[in-house]
């Protein structure tokens, strides 16, 4: 059995599905994204997104968290899907933006989403202050797909969670180190020691880099922002944790993951 994915942007959209049953991961198709002002953050795609009309017919959206790039309201409001699943941070405003979606709030676990046969395990960061970084796992009850958008520490209650769901077939996790100062929110994503974790902890098949895309930036935070690119994919092949599991997509093409 194969589960097939495919970028709609270079950086944190995805198309994918789970034997027949299909999502939409944070679509941002166009525009730029804007944290709270232009001056503290803006960051547009150096490559250009898919055309709306390339993208695949799919089941439900899911917006992983309230930031922009993230939930891109432009898009959202584009694309007007019939299902949506959100978090609360965001639900009044994603129901105001699409009054005729059917709109869902995570929960700790949920099955049979939209009566599509898929579940879905949310896995909350131990953050404690915002940003919020979450996990999440899709599954059928066969396979499971691991969705990390900016890494993830996982405690040891939430290992014993993830280790009972069926193998993951699938982890999507960021490869580059992303660092900002405490005041500005820290680490956004951990860099290769947190793939090494989460590749420790759950024994993926196989392993898809995801949100590092070198975006155009400007405003405070790509002034303080360090980033430690990802190395290439021979030196990732390399890797005794990374040999034969990760799997580089960098076009549009619908891929069969098996």
């Amino acid at each position: 059995m194969s589960i097939k994915v495919q970028r709609l942007n270079m950086d944190n959209s995805w198309w994918v599905e789970i034997d027949g049953l299909s999502f939409l991961v944070d679509p941002w198709l166009e525009g730029s994204e804007v944290d709270y002002f232009s001056w503290f953050n803006t960051q547009w795609h150096r490559t250009k997104p898919i055309e709306y009309d390339l993208v695949p017919d799919y089941d439900f959206v899911v917006i992983t968290q309230k930031y922009p790039d993230h939930f891109h309201k432009k898009t959202l409001a584009h694309l007007n899907p019939a299902n949506v699943l959100v978090p609360k941070s965001i639900l009044k405003a994603v129901k105001k933006l699409l009054p005729d979606s059917t709109v869902m709030c995570f929960e700790e676990s949920m099955s049979n989403l939209f009566e599509t046969g898929l579940n879905m395990h949310h896995i909350p960061t131990s953050r404690k202050i915002d940003p919020i970084y979450d996990s999440f796992v899709f599954e059928n009850g066969k396979e499971s797909v691991f969705i990390s958008t900016h890494g993830h520490g996982l405690t040891e209650e939430q290992k014993r969670r993830v280790l009972v769901l069926p193998r993951i077939s699938i982890l999507f996790t960021p490869f580059n180190h992303y660092q900002l100062p405490a005041f500005l929110g820290g680490t956004v994503s951990p860099g290769l020691e947190g793939v090494k974790h989460l590749v420790n902890v759950l024994n993926p098949k196989r392993i898809v880099a995801t949100h590092d895309e070198d975006k155009h930036a400007k405003g405070l935070v790509s002034k303080f922002a360090k980033v430690v690119k990802s190395p290439d994919t021979k030196t990732l092949q390399e890797l005794k944790y990374l040999k034969d599991r990760y799997v580089e997509i960098s076009s549009y093409e619908l891929q069969s993951i098996t």
